[in-house]
């Protein structure tokens, strides 16, 4: 929950000038309509703070909405979609990161003001038929915006958590209504209300509930939805491999936004950098030193999922790279926080890049597995890293889907590609092979999972899918 809460705290900094530009705004209007009503009525009336004050509150909100909304923008004319209902809260299941699970909450209390504000500035409007539609309705014109002129993305889901929060909005504030009401007349009117806004929530936390009585994590590409693959024929060009009922699932440590900190501080120092920007995203937390002085740029990318991390630096100069024996790489690694076995398989690629791999190595009860790639400069500098070769311990045997079933699912469309499949919509597809492999879930347990390579007959559609393994 702190993590959740430092990342909508990191969001509202990022939006504090629109908040006071609206705020200044406002209290600009309030003056010009107190000004105007005076010289009209010339102090014959009362000036209707409430009134004016709830109009100005609401027009505020939908500078901000509409910002908020209009502002995704790549910089060129590009329609995005998705019309996968659900498909945002599937993804932030899968992932459980503090970014996706923000990004579906903050779309809900969005439009919560909304539910909220147009009952107390209209009774028309304390009827439930009037205000959700008008919810919906709202969101639906923002969705249909975005997608007529490319700004962001025209997403269903959207669209739900909108109508979502705009029916909490109007629960709340109805239930506020009818208990300042008249005593007993109004007392059924706010339980019943009461009761619908905390079963809405509750629905939600429910969630979170069932993931932390969960004992294994959620696998971050897992499918989300369930691709169209009629039309598509499948062929097995392979031997599928031969999998016993149980595999052994293992476990590494994840990390929380304040061990990445703790992490990231450590690596300043060993590098001599002094971070300019730090952000949190949804895989990982990023340290930037963007300053270029003496001490050159570097950029530290820290995963939650697991120990592993990327890094890159420079010094404004144009390094030769060269290709390093083995000992002199290692040497210029070893003033990093990295782990390499003398069994790792050593790797030239050429252009200063070199690879340290492992594939699942059982030693007793620990599993080495991943690659460390580096890149070597001729002065001896190591000036890139990417760090995935790490170590997990042995936690228990689960039970598996055999790869015949796992093939069934991959016919189906059962998988997460990124929508690649749906774009390319490929008219044959050739499994061309198919191994038992590991992935990371949102708890720091390795879960073993299928891996199928797949091609179309004519080269133009490629990829690599996961179907998860566990039963």
């Amino acid at each position: 929950m702190s993590e959740f809460l430092r990342y909508v705290l990191y969001e509202l900094k990022n939006s504090l000038v629109l908040v006071l530009l609206a705020g200044v705004l406002a209290a600009a209007g309030l003056a010009v309509a107190f000004i105007v009503h005076k010289k009209k009525y010339k102090g014959q009336r009362k000036f209707p703070w409430g009134k004016v004050f709830l109009w100005l509150l609401f027009l505020g909100y939908l500078l901000i909405v509409i910002y908020a909304t209009m502002d995704r923008w790549s910089g060129f004319f590009h329609r995005e979609w998705n019309f996968h209902l659900f498909r945002a809260w599937r993804e932030a299941w899968n992932n459980y990161s503090v970014k996706n699970w923000a990004n579906v909450l903050l779309n809900v209390a969005m439009f919560g003001p909304l539910g909220f504000l147009l009952p107390l500035m209209g009774k028309k409007f304390r009827k439930w038929y009037v205000t959700i539609p008008a919810g919906f309705g709202t969101s639906l014109a923002i969705e249909l915006f975005q997608l007529a002129f490319g700004r962001g993305i025209c997403d269903v889901d959207d669209l739900f958590c909108n109508t979502l929060g705009a029916v909490i909005g109007y629960l709340l504030i109805m239930t506020i209504l009818s208990l300042i009401g008249k005593k007993g007349k109004k007392l059924k009117p706010s339980l019943v209300f009461g009761c619908l806004m905390f079963a809405t929530i509750m629905a939600v936390c429910s969630v979170f509930i069932v993931y932390e009585c969960k004992e294994y994590g959620n696998l971050p590409n897992a499918p989300a939805y369930t691709n169209n693959t009629s039309g598509t024929v499948w062929t097995l060009g392979c031997e599928l491999p031969s999998v016993e009922g149980e595999i052994a699932v293992y476990k590494t440590q994840t990390r929380s936004i304040e061990e990445c900190d703790a992490f990231g501080e450590e690596f300043r120092k060993l590098v001599g950098a002094d971070y300019t920007t730090i952000s949190y995203y949804q895989e990982a937390a990023y340290y930037m030193d963007q300053a270029g002085d003496e001490n050159g740029t570097h950029f530290l990318f820290v995963s939650y999922l697991d120990p592993s991390y990327e890094y890159h630096c420079g010094f404004g100069d144009d390094p030769v790279w060269a290709d390093g024996e083995r000992e002199a790489v290692e040497a210029s690694l070893s003033h990093l926080p990295v782990y390499i076995p003398e069994y790792a398989e050593f790797d030239v690629e050429g252009n200063g890049w070199h690879t340290f791999t492992v594939e699942q190595h059982i030693d007793g009860a620990v599993m080495v597995d991943g690659t460390l790639r580096c890149r070597y400069a001729e002065d001896g500098t190591i000036r890139e890293v990417q760090n995935n070769l790490l170590s997990y311990t042995y936690h228990e045997k689960v039970s598996v889907i055999s790869p015949e079933e796992a093939f069934e699912r991959l016919c189906d469309g059962k998988f997460n590609d990124g929508g690649f499949f749906e774009v390319e919509r490929p008219n044959d597809v050739t499994v061309l092979s198919c191994k038992l492999s590991y992935r990371i879930d949102t708890k720091g347990f390795y879960q073993p999972v299928y891996l199928f390579e797949l091609s179309s007959k004519d080269g133009s559609y490629k990829d690599w899918i996961m179907i998860p393994a566990m039963k």
